[in-house]
């Protein structure tokens, strides 16, 4: 009895040893032509059954291929049976079902058949991605403001010569590979790169790292130069690495297989700029440019850097239409003395203030072409608003409050004075599509997205809507009137916005922001490139 029973289990493991084996081979099958169909989706059923037929030897049936196409949503949030959702409008994802018939050796004695029907089904999703950044203004670096301002947002002295700046502007650095250093330097075993992003190391560290990778590749120049903003930055502020990129499928991986067709390039100047900015965001800079403007006797700067809305990153990779990048929030209050001339030359003491304030700039993804490896970005330039008028510096940034912007005595003199106040806002509401070829995606050519204001017309919009106002003390003896004084102010108004407009521009294009216009990227693309998900 023992014997018999032992014999009958072994036959009945036999059996079922041999069911599941074939039935890990038709998930094979089904996983191979699940890829297959996603890579070549618009011949889906074709290129399935054609892996499927070449993987058919060995079947007691041929398999039967079924194709059904979709839409995946990758989404944690959403349940894994409801991920995939059938539809041949425009769709992303294949569910190929595959079934045959496994043999029966001894349970076809108690079944009355030689074998059992089994049935196998995979998707895949093709990951058609787009990496793309905002912010990237470098056509005009200039060693000195640029080391002023670096300076103050480092928090310590900043001596980069011009070429330094051109070697950080014309090296790019690989993403992954930067944080794979980031993770070198902290030691840390086998993170997902979402892991490094929220990392806790500070902006002398992470500038350390990009040091690193710029070694690695050869460019030696930006290397050192990065090396002197690491030391300059110190660890005196963190870095907030996932504030810079959000890396959207590739976050949960720790490596990034693909070879070219994953980079994702970056400009090393972007990058160690985003660093900088995202360390001393919330913070207040002053950069004192005395007599070094053309045009204007003294010139003070005060800065303040906020934090882009909702936390939104600078970069991103992703196939998400509704995903947003932005640029940091920013404050910029110049007070300019002036040259005096003619009839206040002697008289009097001219100051013009000028306050800037940028929203974020925005961008998001419109379309991928994988036909054309070309990409089309949406992007909406940053709004905001010129004003002339003291504030409360102490409050400048403070960006969850409104500044308050006063009339400014813009004339004092022994016998009188002249107070202004004067207000022009900005356009850009609506998103401007920006095509990028496939030259453009590989050179990384940054383009501009304007509103219609200028910020030469807005300077001149504001001087026209400076609502001006003389007060008198005694004027009489001296010959003096209104129009006479507002006559001789007025030409000095004007010759002053030319060098303000430099100064304000100069600043807007350090930081990668502009009044009124937004700097975009395509940093990379990668087409076809299908995935198991199910």
């Amino acid at each position: 009895m023992s014997l018999t029973l032992i014999l009958a289990l072994a036959a009945l493991a036999v059996d079922m040893g041999w069911v599941y084996l074939q039935s890990r081979r038709l998930q094979g099958v089904a996983d191979l032509a699940a890829i297959t169909a996603a890579n070549d989706i618009g011949r889906a059923q074709v290129a399935a059954q054609a892996t499927v037929t070449a993987n058919g030897d060995g079947w007691r049936t041929p398999p039967q291929t079924t194709v059904t196409l979709g839409r995946y949503t990758g989404d944690a949030a959403v349940p894994v049976k409801a991920r995939f959702q059938a539809t041949a409008q425009d769709p992303d994802a294949v569910k190929v079902s595959v079934a045959s018939e496994a043999e029966l050796f001894f349970g076809a004695a108690l079944l009355g058949r030689p074998s059992v029907p089994i049935r196998r089904e995979a998707t895949a999703a093709r990951a058609d991605l787009a990496s793309f950044s905002i912010g990237s203004r470098l056509a005009s670096l200039k060693g000195g403001l640029a080391n002023a301002l670096l300076g103050d947002l480092t928090g310590s002295q900043v001596n980069l010569s011009v070429m330094d700046y051109d070697a950080l502007a014309q090296a790019d650095v690989s993403l992954f590979s930067y944080l794979d250093a980031v993770s070198t330097r902290l030691d840390l075993k086998g993170p997902t790169y979402d892991q490094v992003l929220q990392a806790d190391l500070t902006t002398g560290k992470a500038l350390q790292a990009l040091a690193d990778t710029l070694s690695a590749s050869g460019e030696s120049q930006a290397a050192s130069a990065t090396r002197t903003l690491a030391l300059a930055a110190g660890d005196r502020t963190p870095a907030h690495l996932d504030a810079l990129a959000s890396l959207g499928p590739y976050g949960g991986q720790d490596h990034v297989s693909g070879g070219s067709a994953a980079t994702v390039a970056l400009s090393a100047m972007d990058l160690a700029q985003a660093l900088l900015q995202a360390g001393a965001g919330d913070r207040q800079l002053k950069l004192d440019l005395g007599a070094t403007v053309p045009g204007l006797a003294d010139t003070d700067v005060w800065l303040a850097i906020g934090e882009p809305m909702n936390n939104a990153p600078y970069m991103t990779v992703t196939q998400d239409k509704t995903v947003v990048v932005r640029t940091s929030q920013a404050r910029i209050y110049v007070d300019a003395k002036l040259l005096g001339s003619g009839l206040l030359g002697g008289l009097a003491q001219v100051h013009l203030p000028v306050l800037v304030e940028l929203a974020s700039g925005e961008a998001r993804l419109k379309e991928i072409d994988c036909g054309r490896k070309a990409a089309t970005l949406e992007v909406k330039p940053s709004i905001g608003s010129l004003k002339i008028g003291d504030i409360d510096l102490a409050a400048l940034d403070d960006f969850k409050r409104p500044l308050t912007v006063n009339r400014a005595k813009l004339v004092k003199a022994p016998l009188f004075g002249v107070s202004g106040k004067s207000d022009v806002a900005l356009g850009g509401a609506s998103w401007q599509a920006v095509s990028f070829t496939a030259a453009e995606v590989k050179t990384g050519a940054v383009k501009t997205v304007k509103t219609n204001d200028t910020l030469a017309a807005a300077s001149a919009s504001l001087l026209t809507n400076l609502d001006l106002d003389v007060d008198f003390v005694s004027l009489i003896h001296l010959g003096l009137g209104e129009a006479a004084i507002l006559a001789a102010l007025k030409p000095q108004l004007e010759a002053a916005t030319t060098p303000l407009d430099g100064v304000i521009t100069s600043l807007t294009e350090l930081l990668g922001l502009g009044v009124g216009e937004a700097d975009v990227r395509v940093n990379g693309l990668r087409c076809g490139v299908a995935a198991l998900v199910a």
